[in-house]
C-alpha cells in the first residue's frame, strides 16, 4: 500500500473511532523519516488506545504492520511508525504544546475525502 492511501486509511480509522481535528499532512521533501503525518485528537486515555488500536489491527490487515509503536503506557501521545507514515494520537494538551502543524507549517494538508 502507498503513503498516501496508508495515510487515508489511519485517518478515517480514527475518524471511526470519533477523533475529533484529523489532519493529514504530506511532507515529502520536508522530512527526512516520512512522507506524511496523520495527527488527531482522543479525548481520554481510552479513547487514546482505542484509535491507535483499531489503526494497527486495520492496517494490518492491509499488509501494512508498524516499524515501531511508542506511548502506549502514556496517557497524552501515541506515535505509530509506518515508515512512509507516522500516525500521532494525541490528547488536547499534547496537541496544543507540541503544535505539530505549526511545526511543519509548510506542508500540505491533503483533504480528508
Amino acid at each position: 500500500m502507498e503513503g498516501e492511501a496508508k495515510a487515508r486509511l489511519a485517518a478515517g480509522l480514527a475518524g471511526d473511532k470519533k477523533a475529533s481535528a484529523i489532519r493529514i499532512l504530506d511532507v515529502q521533501g520536508m522530512c527526512n523519516f516520512a512522507d506524511y503525518f496523520v495527527v488527531c485528537t482522543g479525548h481520554s486515555t481510552l479513547q487514546l488506545r482505542a484509535i491507535a488500536d483499531a489503526i494497527e489491527t486495520e492496517m494490518k490487515k492491509e499488509g501494512s504492520a508498524p516499524l515501531s509503536i511508542d506511548g502506549r503506557g502514556r496517557s497524552n501521545w501515541i506515535v505509530l511508525d509506518y515508515g512512509d507514515v507516522v500516525v500521532h494520537v494525541m490528547n488536547e494538551q499534547a496537541r496544543t504544546y507540541y503544535a505539530l502543524e505549526n511545526l511543519w507549517g509548510d506542508a500540505r494538508s491533503l483533504s480528508l475525502k
